[in-house]
């Protein structure tokens, strides 16, 4: 009997709810004109890397990644979950853009990414 509350209380010990890489979510745009939007995204969950720098990605494109993307914005570095949003302009009436949130390592040796979403300007 003994052993085994024991060996309960070192699998109940070892569980980590944090996360083994930072999770992004990318939340739908809002504020939508003809020339300009309001993205917005959500650091979720830093997991190990610390800091996290996080930005948007941005094309008329659906393939977006860092090496891909014609428009990248990056906020900088964060500790722990927050959200982070920005006003983007000069796009064209009537297109529709792709977008996603990311998160990446000081040296952007790895990045990770949100869901990619769309929206399409107003004519």
């Amino acid at each position: 009997m003994r052993i085994r509350v024991v060996l309960l209380f070192l699998l109940v010990a070892c569980q980590s709810n944090e996360a083994d890489r930072p999770e992004l979510l990318t939340r739908n745009a809002q504020i939508i004109g003809a020339t300009s939007a309001l993205l917005e995204g959500e650091l979720t969950e830093a997991g190990p890397v610390r800091p996290v720098t996080v930005g948007f990605l941005w094309d008329t494109n659906q393939d977006l990644n860092m090496g891909t993307a014609a428009n990248r914005y990056i906020f900088g570095n964060t500790d722990a979950p927050r959200v982070f949003s920005i006003q983007i302009d000069n796009l064209s009436p009537a297109t529709t853009y792709y977008y996603r949130s990311f998160g990446a390592t000081g040296n952007f040796s790895q990045v990770y990414y949100g869901q990619v979403v769309s929206f399409t300007t107003l004519p």
